[in-house]
């Protein structure tokens, strides 16, 4: 008995040794959350922008509203320096561009004209836009805007504003002949057009000779584009790859435009030569003419010196519908291996072609945007109704015709207009000349 207690005695011991050599679990707590992973900051990138009409310095509104623009994206987005190299608009302009294009160094962003567009981006020295167009910029931009900037199914440029023309009244003139105002709600049609003009051109009590309607319209300075598509019809087809003004609704509309001169007789003796200048001046300081059509940077000139103007539309046609015309203002990204660099050019361009820079910079718009939240240019009733034509524009393809050939052109619109041809006749003799030109630069 006392071998088996002293045994018990034994293994209790052990017993308790055990327990308290096993070691006590502490209370279960829960782990620290992470630290939150911080985005990288972005890259640093310096960009180079030829600006053309910049000078450093300037007073003018070019440089006083791009240096502006520079300084607030340049806040905005704290990682892209912009370096800027004004150059003008003259040969020594493009010297400099095309060297700087040719080094393929130090220029990521430029302004570009649409006669040089096609040339740039065959030869592979563009950044295609599509790939930096969100869905709202592409559901913001006019289905015009991008006209004049795809070549070969490609958008190569941000479109910045467009010269939309439209006609100039001078409504003393109106007033003192009972002519009422057409509105954008209700065009002339080209006959009410027409009877207007007639009215509208009379001589005055003391002699003075006022005529209806006149234009610039020498070569290189033709503003009367507009009436050239009221009929549907067009100078290159749609693809810019046939010439088509020789088909009966482009020669219909060049016809009307001839016969205000040649049957109506309201235009007066210059029409047909008159350059951009001699135009408005009979408009502005003579007041001889009634109706003046023009591009929207005769406006400011008119507005500062309290002309008596009201902006209306062109007359429709046989098809209906308003249109307008005009040269497009671009911005164009260099094709370039650093992603960041052309990212950031491109956001620069977007910027400077967006809503947003025209309500950050007063004056930055001189034409009409061609985006539908862009209003910064509609700042009266009369450029309102600018910025309204924007949506009805009808523009060319562009395509790098010869110069020779654009003066042949010049040449056959001229001959029409003072009657030397019909307007058939003139659009056959140079159809066959401009086909060739066209089937060359599409091979």
């Amino acid at each position: 008995m006392k071998r088996l207690f002293t045994l018990f005695t034994l293994i209790i011991a052990i017993a308790l040794l055990v327990a308290c050599a096993t070691p006590t679990v502490a209370p279960t707590t829960a782990p620290k959350p992470a630290e939150p992973t911080k985005a990288p900051a972005p890259k640093q990138v310096t960009i180079t922008f030829y600006q053309r009409g910049y000078t450093a310095g300037g007073t003018d509104v070019t440089s006083v509203t791009t240096d502006k623009a520079i300084e607030i994206f340049q806040k905005n987005n704290p990682n892209i320096k912009i370096n800027l190299v004004g150059i003008p608009w003259t040969t020594e302009g493009d010297t400099k561009l095309e060297a700087a294009l040719a080094a393929k160094t130090d220029i990521n962003l430029f302004r570009v004209t649409s006669v040089n567009l096609p040339r740039y981006a065959k030869q592979g020295v563009l950044s295609e836009i599509t790939p930096f167009l969100t869905d709202d910029d592409k559901n913001d931009f006019y289905p015009s805007g991008f006209q004049v900037a795809t070549i070969d199914g490609k958008v190569w440029a941000w479109p910045l504003w467009v010269t939309a023309i439209s006609t100039f009244a001078n409504t003393d003139i109106f007033k003192e002949r009972g002519v009422d105002l057409p509105t954008m709600a209700k065009p002339w049609t080209w006959d009410q057009f027409v009877d207007a003009c007639k009215k509208l051109t009379y001589k005055k009590a003391d002699g003075t000779q006022v005529y209806g309607f006149q234009s610039s319209s020498a070569w290189g300075a033709v503003e009367y584009y507009p009436l050239m598509y009221i009929d549907g019809g067009r100078i290159l087809s749609e693809d810019g790859k046939k010439f088509v003004q020789n088909q009966p609704n482009g020669i219909s509309a060049l016809q009307k435009i001839a016969d205000l001169a040649l049957v109506h007789k309201c235009t007066p003796p210059d029409f047909g030569t008159v350059d951009q200048v001699g135009a408005r001046a009979q408009f502005k300081e003579r007041k001889t003419i009634a109706m003046l059509m023009s591009t929207p940077g005769f406006m400011p000139d008119l507005e500062n010196n309290k002309f008596p103007v009201a902006a209306i539309p062109p007359p429709t046609g046989t098809t209906g519908k308003l249109v307008t015309n005009g040269a497009f203002g671009l911005y164009t990204v260099v094709k370039v291996d650093d992603q960041d660099k052309l990212k950031a050019a491109h956001e620069f361009a977007k910027y400077l072609t967006g809503s947003q820079v025209a309500k950050d910079i007063t004056g930055w718009q001189q034409a009409p945007g061609l985006r539908r939240s862009n209003t910064g240019y509609a700042t009266s009733p009369n450029r309102e109704v600018i910025a309204k034509l924007v949506e009805f524009g009808v523009y060319e393809a562009p395509v790098a015709t010869p110069a020779e050939l654009g003066n042949n052109y010049g040449a056959a619109l001229q001959a029409i207009i003072l009657g030397k041809k019909t307007a058939k006749q003139a659009m056959d003799d140079i159809a066959p000349d401009y086909q060739k030109e066209l089937d060359a630069l599409n091979k």
